[in-house]
């Protein structure tokens, strides 16, 4: 897996655990976008797909950290 895999794949991880913790919906997060629920579901299945503008507002809801995302549910790889 290449680094920028790696980071996208920690990125979209750090996403989900927060919105688990923070009872955030991907309805919510599509609102903070203005875009449509059914595309934030499709971005975060494959989080290559998110504008870099899109993840920085996301993670400013959430609170993470782009240059070090936590490693939420990391296992072996």
């Amino acid at each position: 897996m290449t680094k920028y895999k790696r980071w996208f794949t920690s990125v979209n991880r750090a996403i989900v655990a927060e919105m688990a913790m923070q009872k955030k919906t991907q309805k919510d997060l599509a609102e903070v976008l203005q875009i449509h629920p059914v595309t934030i579901n499709r971005k975060l299945k494959d989080p290559g797909t998110f504008f870099l503008s899109e993840l920085g507002q996301i993670c400013e809801t959430l609170n993470i950290d782009l240059k070090n995302p936590p490693n939420y549910g990391t296992g072996a790889n």
